[in-house]
């Protein structure tokens, strides 16, 4: 009996190293991968104005308002141009989680991409208008550990007569890492 006893002690203690073995190889590490976020911290703000006989209002990135045609443009403290912030942020696979990196990690080169002509429009009811020319002067971002502020301007066609309203739309900025 004792000679069974060890035999079972001893064929435990190597289950045991084996399921141990098993877990080592099979316990996942917690992954993280460097991204960046981008988050909207003013919207793209034509402003008011009269579209008389139509044309277009443009927002530089820098944030001055122009118009052609016969669109007037009336005074409108709010008009501005779009304004991101980026931040570089770790996906922790492990947590399934985003967290901005506080750290002083190397800075991150990013595409900037906008819209084409004719993915956007702003609508009020049925009547809509379209906004295209996006244009940004960060077409490539550095983005560092401190982060990055991003510009977005735009083009709004404005019809003859285009019905009064208070006209709302999205649009997406895209940013890829080099």
């Amino acid at each position: 009996m004792p000679v069974r006893s060890k035999r079972f002690i001893l064929l435990a203690s190597t289950a045991v190293q084996a399921l141990l073995a098993f877990a080592l190889v099979l316990t996942p590490c917690p992954a993280s991968a460097q991204q960046v976020a981008l988050s909207n911290t003013r919207g793209l703000d034509f402003g008011r104005f009269v579209a008389g006989s139509g044309g277009t209002i443009t927002l530089s990135p820098s944030g001055l308002r122009s118009r052609t045609g016969g669109v007037i443009l009336l005074n409108s403290p709010n008009a501005s141009q779009a304004a991101f912030s980026a931040s570089q942020t770790t996906l922790d696979a492990g947590r399934g989680s985003l967290r901005t990196t506080a750290t002083t990690a190397a800075t991150t080169a990013v595409i900037v991409s906008v819209p084409a002509n004719g993915a956007t429009y702003l609508t009020s009811g049925a009547n809509s208008m379209a906004v295209g020319d996006f244009v940004t002067p960060d077409a490539l971002l550095a983005v560092g550990s401190s982060g990055a502020s991003l510009a977005v301007g735009a083009t709004l066609v404005v019809a003859p007569n285009q019905p009064p309203g208070n006209y709302s739309g999205t649009f997406s900025v895209i940013v890829n890492h080099q």
